[in-house]
């Protein structure tokens, strides 16, 4: 197969989604290649890679296709193999170097190479996106010394990103199967100085190849339309019990965590997390797991569900993006939340709009009385603030704000 076939092979492959697990890109460059065409010559160098391309239709059982990439590298394309499969022929293949020696016409050959190669997965969405981390990969290694090998990772920008669907697909689905997702903690400020409790919001990230992080709001929606919220939403419970376990495990907090409808529009869901809770009693306390109040409206029974389960293994409820036109009697009824987390816009218009200030109040009072505490994001200037107090009802107010 000429190179210009095999990369359109690959072109077509990449098209047609290349799923993941399903095979990748071997890419190997002799070691000190110019010393050996000066030893060789060209011709004894073409010779010598052709054996080497031999050698490796030897090594590999599974589909694959291998041409000249350049003068002193070969380029294979492998489909077929899992990725625990691709891993292990290629760590067999790179090793078996080690004692293996190529007949050419003159003398037998001895030789390293830097290897490189690159599994299929979403983020890949062209030929060159897949090609360039394969010879920079080889580039670095070769740099080093050679005689090494290294997987190559798709490095998109958080621009590419963002302006492809594909790309970020492929990025969230790389983090979740590598368990890489980012996180920040936002610290959670509690003006009534009555709670010694530190509080912080978990807020995932995805990294981008340039080191650029990608906030939630970029990312989820493309992660609903995947039907991907739901192991989002168990990646961010698992890795809160994670650190409450370890690093956090001796530390005064809690952790808010945010999480989708399924937490409340399935009971599975909510199984599993009731068996994870029960497992370690010393989680209580320290978690809040958060949603929308639309979604709570929309699976009331679930939602009843939830709250059952949160009072008997201690961690806390927080419904969130509340307006003046919320379901407020829910919130002092069947519902009555440990928290409640006011609409961003909500706030910016406490000082916009003298009259939506006492109303605010009127409506949280009650609701404050039963032990629910307010959360207030997003306070940027001291008008707000000052809003904010003279809507609380003075000291009795126990309302928290989220630093910027």
């Amino acid at each position: 197969m000429a190179p210009e076939q095999l990369l359109q092979k690959l072109s077509e492959h990449l098209k047609t989604g290349a799923p993941e697990g399903r095979g990748g890109l071997i890419l190997l460059r002799f070691d000190r290649s110019t010393r050996l065409r000066d030893q060789l010559g060209f011709s004894g160098l073409v010779e010598l890679g052709d054996r080497v391309a031999e050698y490796i239709d030897e090594r590999l059982d599974a589909e694959h296709h291998t041409v000249r990439f350049e003068w002193s590298s070969l380029l294979t394309i492998v489909t077929g193999l899992t990725d625990k499969a691709l891993d292990e022929a290629v760590n067999a293949l790179f090793s078996s170097f080690a004692d293996k020696s190529f007949e050419g016409s003159d003398d037998d050959v001895a030789l390293t190479v830097s290897l490189s190669y690159a599994r299929f997965d979403h983020r890949f969405t062209s030929v060159d996106d897949m090609l360039l981390p394969l010879v920079q990969q080889v580039e670095r290694i070769e740099a080093g010394g050679g005689n090494a090998m290294a997987e190559a990772r798709a490095g998109v920008s958080a621009r590419e990103v963002l302006d492809s669907s594909d790309h970020m697909l492929g990025l969230l689905m790389e983090a979740l199967r590598t368990d890489s997702i980012r996180v920040v903690f936002q610290p959670l400020l509690a003006t009534s100085g009555q709670d010694a409790t530190d509080s912080y919001q978990m807020l995932p990230r995805l990294a981008a190849g340039d080191g650029k992080l990608i906030t939630a709001a970029e990312f989820l929606p493309l992660a609903r339309r995947s039907s991907l919220l739901p192991v989002i939403d168990r990646w961010m419970t698992v890795h809160a019990m994670r650190l409450l376990r370890g690093p956090l495990k001796d530390r005064d907090l809690r952790l808010f965590i945010n999480q989708s409808e399924a937490l409340v529009g399935d009971a599975e869901r909510r199984e599993w997390l009731d068996r994870q809770l029960a497992r370690d009693p010393a989680l209580a306390g320290h978690m809040v797991f958060e949603l929308p109040l639309d979604d709570a409206m929309a699976h009331l029974r679930g939602a009843r569900h939830l709250l059952e389960l949160a009072r008997r293994r201690g961690v806390g409820i927080c419904l969130s993006q509340v307006d003046e036109h919320s379901r407020w009697e829910l919130l002092k009824g069947e519902l009555k939340p440990d928290y409640v987390r006011m609409a961003a816009n909500f706030v910016s218009r406490l000082t916009q709009e003298p009259s939506l200030e006492k109303r605010f109040g009127t409506l949280a009072d009650p609701v404050r009385a039963q032990g629910t505490r307010i959360i207030m994001p997003m306070i940027e200037n001291p008008e707000t603030a000052a809003s904010m107090w003279r809507s609380g009802g003075g000291a009795r107010a126990r309302i928290t704000c989220r630093a910027t």
